[in-house]
């Protein structure tokens, strides 16, 4: 099964928080607005166990209305359709649990579930007059019942089950929540995904352990299954196991080796006030356990040595790896595994996973979980542009907490921005290639978008001239003016404010149809960047971002000569020129600059 909808209500920061949650998601905002509640309410919920719930868990600690998390499901295995059937709507599970936490200082959890009911109360196996005959005979269910003895409330269900797949036309249902439903905890908690979370602060020796919840663990606990199924050599252990037990207890209890005879002797007669008998047993280890008592990692980059004596990055990309192997050996020789890895399906969530990474590792491990969630659902949370990808824009969460009285909510762009516009959608993607730090938006305090490097390169000089230079605004290269748009389009829909810059572009009066230097189709291109304009403008949604149209071209204000530009290229010419404190600096470049930072005078 996959989640496709998370909802919290009370929990930390999260007062009323809804999500829809796809198979590969990143999780983006600034320090401190919940993105790690996210996590942790989670693990609450995907966890049958319920464990440090107190009063900080509580929004605003107020304990007087209790927590509840709601998770909606889709894509059920078959197994799972059979076992959580009757607690699905359409195929889908939508279930709830709520934590109250009584005056005692006691925790208590209710669980509900979206069902569908039949409309008649004696199609309900909650049906109470269902032992009386004369209630029941009249009913037309009476078919199904036994004709004589009492009728048992498992008599009552197979007849309601019976009835229905007879008769499936003759009922109607009603969509409704049912709380704590008969034997629903029971089959809910082992079903349920399973969720795998590594911990900004998670040390790999933790999951190199070979507990039932480390990753090395898990991974050693899908392997063994196989191997005692498969291997000819490990029936040949278990037996030889078996026959050291032979040897020291002996077939009968006049065969045990004399020296553990004796020693039973001689505890016995130590014992003899008590007036008991000692005897000493061979329990010998399952050979199955032997592999995890016996299981490490050593890693050899030249100096072999554990886990713990490597560098962290090295340590934090072996977590990484568990987690791929994880995920693909689980899905091998579906017939070995234990009931447990067939059942649940597995979330794999990351807090983080920049820490201890240079740039290309960052890069690749992204790529790595994104193979990851072609068969798991991998949830990020990352403070890393290197970890996040414009074009996957639709897999993006930006996790705001706008008040404390409101909490923490999610924005998120679903659909398709360039929806029945491939050529649109295409350039988008393309513009990748010319500016691969346009992922950093989502990490700013405010965006300006500008045509080309050289706008890139000179307002952040002259802001660093004027003493207003801001890291937290980011100046992004669309790689030209067509591009403008599709940036603005992007954080329209992620409410990131923005500020656009962009050249007028007139057209020449010599250029126009009768004048001197007319050239039908410069004029066309010329027309068509002009025109361009229009567009951006109507573009820009007026609540979050500004235009500063340039008159003519942004270099004219630079105050860089042509032939200097031409020689060395626009941008450099710019950069050399501004690093030069005595070179001055125009009234409409500093207004300009200025409104990008945001200071006036």
């Amino acid at each position: 099964m996959k989640l496709r909808v998370f909802k919290a209500e009370r929990y930390r920061s999260l007062r009323d928080f809804d999500i829809d949650v796809d198979d590969f998601m990143v999780l983006i905002g600034e320090n401190n607005c919940g993105k790690s509640n996210l996590f942790y309410a989670l693990d609450l919920f995907l966890s049958a166990a319920v464990r440090g719930v107190n009063e900080d868990c509580f929004f605003n600690r107020e304990t007087s209305e209790p927590i509840v998390l709601t998770a909606r499901f889709d894509q059920l295995t078959r197994p799972e359709a059979e076992k959580l059937g009757p607690w699905t709507v359409d195929g889908n599970l939508t279930v709830s649990k709520k934590y109250s936490l009584e005056e005692s200082g006691r925790l208590s959890t209710e669980y509900s579930a979206l069902m569908e009911v039949p409309e008649e109360a004696w199609l309900q196996q909650e049906f109470e007059d269902y032992k009386s005959r004369d209630v029941v005979g009249q009913l037309p269910i009476a078919e199904f019942l036994p004709e004589t003895g009492r009728i048992t409330k498992d008599a009552y269900r197979q007849a309601i089950a019976g009835f229905r797949n007879k008769y499936p036309g003759r009922i109607k249902y009603r969509v409704e929540t049912r709380t704590n439903p008969a034997g629903y905890k029971q089959v809910l908690d082992g079903y349920l995904p399973e969720l795998h979370l590594v911990q900004a602060v998670r040390e790999a020796t933790e999951e190199t352990k070979t507990t039932s919840t480390a990753l090395l663990g898990r991974l050693v606990g899908v392997v063994v299954p196989r191997i005692a199924q498969f291997n000819p050599a490990f029936h040949e252990l278990r037996n030889a196991v078996d026959r050291i037990r032979e040897v020291v207890d002996g077939q009968t209890p006049d065969g045990k080796m004399a020296e553990i005879k004796e020693l039973e002797k001689s505890i016995q007669e130590a014992l003899s006030i008590w007036d008991v008998k000692v005897y000493i047993n061979l329990e010998p280890p399952d050979v199955e356990r032997l592999f995890q008592l016996g299981t490490n990692v050593v890693l050899d980059d030249g100096f072999p040595t554990c886990v713990e004596g490597k560098g962290h990055g090295l340590q934090r990309s072996l977590i990484f790896a568990l987690m791929r192997v994880w995920a693909a050996e689980s899905r091998k020789h579906p017939g070995a595994e234990t009931a447990a890895v067939r059942q649940r399906s597995n979330i794999f969530a990351f807090e983080e996973p920049e820490l201890f990474l240079h740039p290309q590792a960052c890069r690749a491990t992204y790529e790595a979980l994104k193979q990851i969630s072609r068969t798991d659902q991998v949830v990020l949370c990352t403070h890393s542009s290197h970890f996040v990808n414009m074009e996957d824009y639709r897999s993006l969460a930006l996790i705001k907490k706008l008040s404390q009285v409101r909490g923490t909510e999610a924005i998120r762009v679903t659909s398709d921005l360039f929806e029945g516009d491939a050529s649109r959608k295409h350039q988008f993607d393309m513009s990748r290639f010319f500016n691969p730090d346009r992922s950093e938006v989502f990490f700013a305090r405010k965006v300006a978008l500008v045509e080309g490097a050289t706008e890139k390169v000179t307002i952040p000089l002259v802001a660093t001239r004027l003493g207003i230079f801001d890291h937290t605004v980011s100046i992004i290269d669309c790689g030209g003016k067509f591009n403008l748009t599709l940036y603005m389009k992007v954080l329209n829909a992620y409410g990131i404010p923005y500020i656009v810059i962009h050249d007028e572009d007139p057209v020449p009066e010599d250029e126009r149809p009768g004048g001197g230097n007319h050239d039908p189709d410069k004029y066309r291109e010329r027309q068509r960047t002009f025109d361009e304009n229009k567009k951006i403008e109507r573009e820009c949604k007026r609540e979050l971002g500004e235009l500063r149209v340039v008159p003519g071209q942004f270099g004219d204000i630079l105050g860089v000569s042509r032939t200097r530009a031409e020689k060395i290229g626009k941008p450099y010419a710019a950069a050399d020129h501004f690093s030069d404190p005595t070179n001055s600096i125009c009234s409409k470049l500093e207004d300009l600059v200025r409104k990008v930072y945001g200071k006036s005078d």
